[in-house]
């Protein structure tokens, strides 16, 4: 099976985002109204990318993920917060496939089959 994925985070909120995948460690910090990208491909078939938000180091304001790979199709959750709080909207894009988050939950954007081949993910963080 040959397959690639491309995952995308635009960070357009006050918080930087650390990104730690399942295999490998942290990625990277996207800092506030800053892009990353990361392709995986055969090699990682299975990749859970945690996301943390937060502005003082190890204080995490909010902790999301995006889950992805050729036999499980696409997870994305923004992350949990406080009811009665919610500040960060998150945009999901899996092969044209959308999704916006506003509450807590998330939601399986593409089912296996959808995403075999693999493809691209985008996830737009924006103020709410």
């Amino acid at each position: 099976m040959s397959w690639q994925a491309t995952l995308t985070i635009n960070n357009n909120t006050a918080y930087n985002i650390t990104v730690t995948h399942n295999n490998i460690g942290d990625l990277t910090v996207i800092s506030p109204n800053s892009s990353w990208s990361n392709t995986d491909q055969e090699s990682t078939p299975n990749n859970t990318n945690a996301l943390k938000f937060w502005q003082q180091p190890n204080v995490w304001f909010m902790q999301g993920s995006a889950s992805f790979g050729p036999t499980a199709g696409v997870y994305v959750d923004r992350g949990w917060m406080d009811p009665n709080a919610q500040t960060i909207k998150m945009t999901a894009d899996a092969n044209g496939k959308e999704w916006v988050q506003t509450q807590n939950g998330g939601e399986t954007l593409l089912a296996w089959n959808e995403f075999e081949q693999g493809g691209v993910i985008t996830l737009t963080f924006d103020p709410e």
